[in-house]
């Protein structure tokens, strides 16, 4: 059952109008190819922004501060990525932009907890943070249970609660719905209702089902 929690995001509404995400001249390029060339893209406060496209990987690299572009910029909720970096960084979280899995010993429970104590958080915090987030996503029950017992669609859930457990404003997702089942596609689109209820932004790559974003950035569409 889906619970209400905060997502620690800021409680005051902000204008849908101000922008969480400015991307200018960006441009990444790899030997003679040229994989990313976009010169304006813009992602409201409040908004969920698909993206679509060839590169789409590669700008969700440069956005999170991951690969360095080789021209252009990306200011997040104003502030420039590349030039302040740590203090960007604490303004968003992201899922792994490769595919990767966790080691599949390791428990929903464990890899939400020593997430947080990774990041600092007080341990008190930690745990209320992870009964949360693990109810949110619908994983209170497998919350114990070795992550290689997830389906795809759990492990996706699980992604997306380690990536809200910071209280960040924007959450950066590669691919959320990859082999997502119906079930776990309606709480992932609830998750993202809540969290842009108060202010919150979400930028995802790759499909996903009708209704669950409000803007679609389509890669090289010019």
């Amino acid at each position: 059952m889906l619970t209400s929690v905060s997502t620690e995001v800021p409680s005051q509404r902000p204008s849908r109008s101000a922008a969480a995400v400015e991307i200018t001249g960006l441009r990444k390029q790899f030997g003679d190819d040229v994989v990313v060339s976009e010169p304006c893209l813009r992602a409201r406060l409040g908004s969920v922004v698909g993206v679509l496209g060839r590169g789409k990987t590669t700008l969700l690299a440069m956005l999170t501060g991951v690969l360095p572009p080789d021209e252009g910029g990306v200011r997040v909720f104003g502030v420039d990525v590349w030039r302040d970096q740590r203090r960007a960084s604490a303004l968003m979280a992201s899922t792994p932009l490769d595919g990767a899995t966790p080691p599949q010993a390791l428990s929903g429970w464990a890899m939400l907890t020593g997430t947080g104590l990774l990041h600092g958080m007080d341990a008190e915090q930690v745990v209320r943070r992870t009964v949360e987030l693990l109810d949110l996503t619908g994983l209170a029950d497998a919350g114990g249970e070795p992550v290689g017992h997830y389906t795809p669609g759990m492990r996706s859930r699980l992604y997306l609660a380690r990536a809200l457990l910071t209280g960040p404003r924007l959450l950066v997702l590669d691919d959320p719905f990859r082999a997502a089942d119906a079930g776990s596609a309606r709480t992932i689109g609830a998750v993202f209702d809540q969290f842009t209820a108060t202010g919150g932004t979400v930028v995802l790559s790759g499909e996903y089902p009708d209704g669950v974003c409000d803007d679609v950035w389509l890669l090289g569409a010019r």
